[in-house]
């Protein structure tokens, strides 16, 4: 079931459910793509998140009425049926080392792990993309395995270079600009997903999977990484 709340002067929330599940990221994507393709000549933007869709439209071409008229349409369809979505799975190489990993040494200690068995267990699963953040290329990706995660930083860092790789709770992601913030820094991928590359607005998609894989500090400074 599905519901419509007015969310701005013209922007709509469709929510999907009342709580994070693994099976709403695909609906959710799926939904998204069918109003991208169906209702194109209206909407400017689509946001999804954990439990819903925050949808934006031109009020100057289709008033609200009519809009969530043609959502409810849309949403009444078999969307299995009438989209081509396909889930992706990306594959991102990270250096987890000290140099890179401002938090790894004392995750270490809180968890009594060495360095290999955090590694195996941080990347020998696929995360599924349950939201989009600040950034198109920011995905919040889970669940992070009970035994890696980790709180909030108490205090945020001003400076976090582009490329680290995190862990908030039972969530992972990877920064994909030098910016501030307050995620636990594990590692560092030289995967450029900033914006400066055009092709990167779409890198990311709800209900997409990534796979981190461990990469030596050799092959990341043979890359160009710095440490």
């Amino acid at each position: 079931m599905h519901k419509i709340i007015l969310a701005g002067e013209n922007s709509i929330l469709i929510y999907f459910g009342d709580k994070i599940d693994a099976s709403l990221p695909e609906i959710i994507g799926n939904f998204a793509y069918q109003l991208k393709n169906e209702l194109s000549d209206v909407i400017i933007d689509l946001i999804p998140s954990y439990t819903s869709l925050h949808v934006s439209y031109d009020l100057n071409t289709i008033s609200y009425q009519d809009f969530c008229s043609r959502v409810e349409k849309c949403l009444a369809k078999d969307v299995s049926a009438s989209t081509t979505f396909t889930p992706q799975t990306i594959h991102i190489p990270v250096y987890y080392g000290f140099e890179v990993g401002l938090d790894l040494e004392r995750l270490l200690a809180e968890k009594e792990l060495d360095l290999d068995a955090f590694i195996d267990i941080h990347s020998s699963q696929d995360y599924l993309v349950h939201a989009i953040g600040f950034s198109p290329v920011f995905a919040f990706l889970g669940e992070v395995d009970k035994r890696i995660q980790t709180p909030r930083l108490a205090t945020p860092r001003i400076k976090i270079p582009a490329g680290s790789v995190g862990i908030a709770e039972s969530q992972t992601a990877v920064y994909p600009t030098e910016s501030s913030g307050g995620w636990n820094i594990i590692g560092r991928t030289l995967i450029d997903l900033s914006l400066n590359n055009p092709d990167n607005i779409n890198k990311f998609s709800v209900g997409d999977r990534v796979k981190f894989y461990p990469i030596t500090k050799d092959e990341f400074v043979n890359s160009g990484g710095t440490l």
